[in-house]
């Protein structure tokens, strides 16, 4: 479905890296999706406002809502992060918000470090439906400190399903971590620059 963007976001990337030798990442990523989604003929509403809203970063002229997220490819998983959930005290509270999709799809532009670090500029544009990361729907069992004093003290929560595992971490202003299985991804193209 999406795979008329990858020839758009690949000439993008190339002139980033005209440019610069870091990854393309976060507002970067979606204003480079921004004009390949225009180019495709899907059209964008992004701006360059910084808004960082929880989940959606643009939608399409049809309606279609992404999320935009970098990602780091292991093997057979990519590794997301999601909303910080501070906010939300308690367990049911954090499911409680993450039931309501506020995305229809997660593009991903993952990468590999391995393949960085020998000089290979591969990303891999990586489409998510949303509706897979039911994590309301899972059995979530609290997680602890594994050091010393912390062996006790609850640092967050953790769940597993047959497509995903992820895990909220309090040290980290109860981000929300997920690995998802490249099996269950809609789409991957992988996008090697120069």
């Amino acid at each position: 479905m999406f795979e008329s963007l990858v020839p758009f976001i690949k000439e993008r990337l190339t002139k980033h890296h005209e440019l610069y030798s870091a990854q393309c990442k976060a507002e970067l990523w979606e204003e480079n999706l921004c004009w390949a989604l225009k180019q495709a003929g899907f059209g964008s509403d992004w701006k360059p406002d910084f808004n960082h809203k929880s989940g959606l970063d643009q939608t399409t002229d049809e309606g279609i809502r992404i999320g935009n997220k970098g990602g780091n490819v292991i093997k057979n998983i990519v590794e997301i992060s999601g909303s910080r959930l501070t906010k939300h005290k308690t367990i049911q509270d954090k499911l409680n918000f993450l039931s309501i999709k506020k995305e229809d799809y997660i593009f991903c532009l993952g990468t590999e470090k391995d393949e960085w670090k020998k000089g290979i500029k591969r990303y891999y544009f990586i489409v998510i439906k949303s509706d897979i990361l039911d994590y309301h729907n899972q059995l979530w069992e609290e997680t602890y400190g594994e050091k010393g004093q912390y062996t006790k003290q609850v640092n967050g929560w953790k769940c597993t399903s047959e497509v995903y595992s992820a895990k909220i971490q309090k040290s980290m202003s109860h981000q929300l971590w997920t690995t998802v299985k490249l099996d269950y991804c809609e789409e991957i193209h992988d996008i090697t620059i120069g």
